[in-house]
């Protein structure tokens, strides 16, 4: 890693990997910036950058002679006045600091740097509660205190600093000593929602509960807070933060309950301020398929179904726009809700929801599916599932849209789709097409193999013309899985010879095409498998080691995995 510092008339240079490194490079000091601290330049050199590496590195014994006193641990020993207890707090390191604070007065800890940060607001920043500990006990009251930069701008708060950078223990051990006005805790529990602290927002939401309702924007920021990171059945399950991060989505869903709960049970509490930016947070919500926020929201305040924004478009129009199908199969709970929700249109257009579900989908829903014809498959998909609970009556109901500049006549919502994936049409053929030939060369080469097989025996022919090996068992295994690998092989040409006589209408994309292709896929598999297995049985009768035996199963285990990482983006 590579970090360059330009400060006043300081340029320093420093290299290093994971630990600091010891190689400094200090060009134009100008030591006026290190007040009462050195008399010349090479004062500096000698004292000052010893003691900036040895307290970076933990290094006390290096400059134990040079730090006696009071003086040489209160001097500021970079650019960004620092001493050296800020370096060795934020480094981390825990012996190094009990040392700089035997000889230091409480007011010592007060120094701060051009940031306006003490020491304590460093530590906090590395997470190490330990040096926190010690230097609040030195300087009580030192995690109240708030510093101000040369640039008149106030610093933060220990416990802020904290927050902000995801230390929760750290959050843990300062929120209890630090006095924080009302305003002040909200902005910490802002602060711990954007960094993922779900757990010690729920604390300080337990203890000053009337934050739900004075702070509004704290909901506003769970908005986007109480989505999983993968959703679907083939994400990467495996990968080993997911753990993780399913524990703090539980805890932002957690979180976000008790506000709601806090916010529309309580009666004690004036509920307008929120229930007023509750609708922008639902369409927002919505929007960004943030499908448990939106499910929770309408379970404690029902009412906010009928919400209509500017357009005049509920909730489940804008997640059929946007294609989120967690949040519109919600209707199909609310018999009453669906019934006239559904016959809502927009304002200046007309368009109901079965015109939004004709439109393209949005690029990274398109992006989430492989292949542009499984992409058109998903939107013939989608627009079959809006258009079963619209009314009939709005199914071919035209809007008065203008659709683009040269053609300004109303469109039904089928005409719509035509038109919007029209293009995308072509590149499903495209790639359906490209696909089916790639898969059929495979198919035809296995086929070819399997055959040639079946009439090339291990171990020759006796004078009957029978095989020497007609009666063992292994033989008659060798046999099926050539006949199962001939006929499968078979099979996979003829279904990907049927996927390209077809006529690649948008029906055919639906279900018809699909099908074809995971039949052939699967037949293909199945042969590639067994041409295989019979390949390892046939080694086995020409040489009878035993172990080809035992390796075939691992053969097919690699075929299986290899045959899996291609499934899922057709499934």
């Amino acid at each position: 890693m590579e970090t360059i510092i330009y400060c006043n008339h300081i340029y320093l240079k420093q290299k290093f990997e994971n630990t600091f490194c010891d190689t400094y490079i200090f060009l134009n000091v100008n030591i006026d910036i290190f007040p009462h601290t050195y008399t010349s330049k090479n004062d500096y050199f000698i004292t000052g950058r010893l003691l900036y590496k040895a307290a970076r590195n933990g290094k006390w014994k290096d400059v134990q002679g040079i730090c006696n006193g009071n003086e040489g641990r209160r001097a500021f020993i970079t650019a960004g006045h620092e001493t050296a207890l800020h370096i060795s707090a934020l480094a981390g390191n825990v012996e190094f600091v009990e040392e700089l604070l035997k000889d230091l007065i409480p007011e010592d800890l007060q120094i701060i740097n051009k940031k306006g940060n003490t020491a304590l607001v460093l530590a906090a920043a590395n997470g190490n509660v330990e040096i926190a500990e010690k230097l609040i006990d030195k300087s009580p009251g030192l995690q109240d205190f708030i510093g101000t930069g040369s640039d008149g701008t106030a610093a933060s708060l220990p416990v802020m600093m904290a927050a902000r950078l995801g230390n929760g223990r750290m959050v843990e051990a300062l929120r209890g000593r630090t006095q924080l006005t009302n305003e002040l805790k909200g902005e910490l529990m802002k602060e711990c929602i954007d960094s993922d602290l779900f757990d010690s927002a729920r604390k300080i939401l337990g203890e000053h509960k009337r934050l739900a309702v004075s702070d509004p924007s704290i909901l506003e920021k769970l908005a986007t807070k109480c989505m999983p990171l993968y959703d679907d059945f083939f994400s990467p399950s495996i990968y080993i933060g997911r753990k993780q991060e399913d524990s703090r989505h539980i805890q932002a869903l957690e979180l976000l309950k008790d506000i709601l709960k806090l916010v529309f049970t309580e009666n004690d509490f004036n509920i307008q301020s929120v229930v007023s930016i509750a609708g922008r947070l639902l369409f927002d919500a919505a929007e960004q398929g943030n499908f448990h926020f939106v499910k929770w929201l309408i379970y404690y305040y029902p009412e906010i179904v009928w919400k209509m924004d500017t357009d005049h478009l509920s909730m489940f129009h804008v997640a059929v726009k946007f294609r989120h199908e967690r949040i519109f199969s919600l209707l199909y709970n609310m018999d009453e809700v669906r019934k006239l929700v559904t016959t809502y249109q927009e304002k200046d257009t007309n368009n109901n929801m079965l015109h939004l579900a004709a439109t393209l989908a949005p690029k990274d829903k398109l992006d989430s599916v492989i292949g542009a014809a499984f992409q058109m498959q998903r939107a013939i998909c989608w627009y079959k599932a809006v258009e079963k609970i619209v009314p009939p009556a709005y199914r071919n109901m035209p809007n008065e849209t203008v659709d683009d500049e040269t053609d300004d006549a109303p469109k039904r919502p089928a005409d719509i789709f035509d038109k919007q994936h029209e293009k995308l049409l072509e590149d499903g053929e495209k790639w359906m097409k490209n696909t089916a030939k790639s898969c059929m060369v495979v198919a035809a080469l296995t086929a070819t193999v399997m055959f040639s097989s079946a009439f090339t025996v291990p171990g020759d022919y006796d004078n009957t013309g029978h095989p020497h090996l007609l009666n063992r068992a292994s033989y008659d295994f060798l046999t099926v899985t050539e006949v199962i690998g001939m006929l499968s092989s078979s099979t996979s040409i003829l279904m990907f010879l049927s996927i390209l006589t077809s006529h690649f209408n948008k029906y055919e994309f639906q279900k018809s095409l699909p099908c074809k292709l995971m039949i052939g896929l699967v037949a293909l598999f199945v042969s590639i498998a067994s041409m295989v297995i019979a390949f390892c049985a046939a080694i086995y009768l020409s040489y009878g080691h035993a172990w080809i035996v035992l390796a075939t199963p691992f053969v097919s285990l690699c075929t299986n995995i290899g045959f899996m990482s291609e499934v899922p983006p057709f499934v």
